[in-house]
């Protein structure tokens, strides 16, 4: 894998192993985007099931973020959310993207990230609301 990474490659992986795969409730193909030393950390974007903006968290490791995506890829199924890329740029081996998450009646809530990379796959990945009070 290369030790950098192009906007479109990282798109690609952001979109199509991480986010199709948790909107598809495939938590053990989502984690395949990770290092298996993966710092994760999460700023809550779509509230729900008692998660909200003011809730973060933070996982260490592939095996803790299968676990939390098993049980949280459940309720996204009930609520019908999807995600949604729509800009990334990249530095060699780390990048950034805009996404937003998409409601079941078109409404949507934009979220910002920051990713690190190693081996072609997500090695840090922080992500928070784009308007935390919205």
């Amino acid at each position: 894998m290369p030790a950098t990474m192009d906007a479109t490659a990282l798109k690609a992986l952001l979109q199509h192993t991480y986010f199709d795969n948790v909107d598809g409730a495939r938590a053990e193909d989502a984690v395949k985007a990770f290092t298996p030393d993966v710092h994760w950390q999460h700023t809550q974007v779509w509230a729900h099931d008692g998660h909200d903006a003011r809730h973060t968290d933070s996982l260490h490791g592939q095996d803790a973020l299968h676990d939390f995506l098993a049980e949280r890829v459940k309720q996204m199924q009930v609520i019908r959310i999807t995600h949604h890329v729509d800009e990334v740029v990249t530095d060699g081996d780390r990048g950034a993207f805009r996404a937003r998450v998409v409601g079941p009646d078109g409404s949507s809530k934009g979220f910002v990230g920051w990713v690190e990379l190693r081996d072609g796959l997500l090695q840090r990945y922080i992500v928070m609301p784009e308007h935390p009070g919205a």
